[in-house]
């Protein structure tokens, strides 16, 4: 795969020239050999290659086919093929595994003394919304979107993190959720990707997979719905959970 993050993270000053002007040129660059290329980006063939090397290519043909591929796969769904990929979701919503698996989410949350959600980006923001809806209904919850902000220093077992990442491959968090679990907390995971390593970090997890979306300059912006449906149907188990309790006390 091409224009991962760490590729543009190796990239230096004039890889970044090419990487910019391709990633504004897509259409054009199909039809360009690596000369051309290299007199619009200013520079010579040798660092054309060298950048398509730094994108896992062993040269500029085989650099073209993976663009087109990377652009191809990404397309932005029409209405009609979202409203498909939406209903999908929402159909596996209904089954017994997912059903399970928010009953589940919900009973380690109920009993938890500290909730604590984290993601960054889109995720960050998300995060924020599930702390907001979780206390408006009496579970008093905070978001760390800030992959680098310290861990508490209690390490009571009834604690839980409650993480959000679309790849289930973002380092920060990792780390972030290795700091956690040296402190005694449940992880639970949100995610679009199985058998990601956040995935497998988790003491519990739920997959939505659904399309991957993303932009050329790698903007992921996937849609985020079945994550909000999710923390939602977390947080209404958890008030039947309460209305439980209070019916039996």
């Amino acid at each position: 795969m091409i224009f991962t993050y760490q590729q543009i993270a190796s990239l230096n000053t004039t890889e970044i020239g090419i990487y910019n002007y391709i990633i504004k040129n897509v259409e054009q660059i199909y039809k360009m050999n690596i000369r051309q290329v290299a007199e619009k980006c200013h520079v010579s063939t040798t660092t054309v290659f060298r950048f398509t090397q730094k994108c896992g290519c062993e040269g500029f043909n085989e650099f073209k086919w993976e663009l087109k591929q990377f652009v191809e796969n990404n397309k932005i769904p029409t209405m009609d093929s979202e409203i498909k990929m939406l209903s999908e979701f929402l159909e596996f919503s209904k089954s017994e595994e997912f059903q399970d698996k928010i009953i589940q989410f919900a009973k380690i949350i109920s009993q938890s003394l500290h909730i604590l959600f984290l993601g960054i980006g889109t995720s960050g923001a998300l995060g924020k919304y599930g702390a907001r809806f979780f206390s408006n209904i009496g579970y008093y919850s905070q978001c760390i979107d800030d992959p680098f902000y310290p861990a508490p220093q209690n390490d009571d077992y009834k604690n839980v993190l409650i993480v959000l990442s679309v790849s289930g491959e973002t380092k920060e968090v990792i780390d972030q959720i290795k700091h956690y679990q040296n402190k005694h907390y449940q992880i639970l995971v949100i995610t679009d990707s199985q058998e990601s390593t956040i995935e497998k970090m988790a003491d519990l997890s739920i997959c939505y997979c659904v399309k991957n979306i993303i932009l050329p300059q790698t903007y992921n912006i996937s849609t985020q719905v079945p994550v909000v449906y999710i923390i939602e149907r977390v947080a209404r188990e958890l008030t039947k959970i309460d209305k439980y309790r209070h019916i039996h006390q």
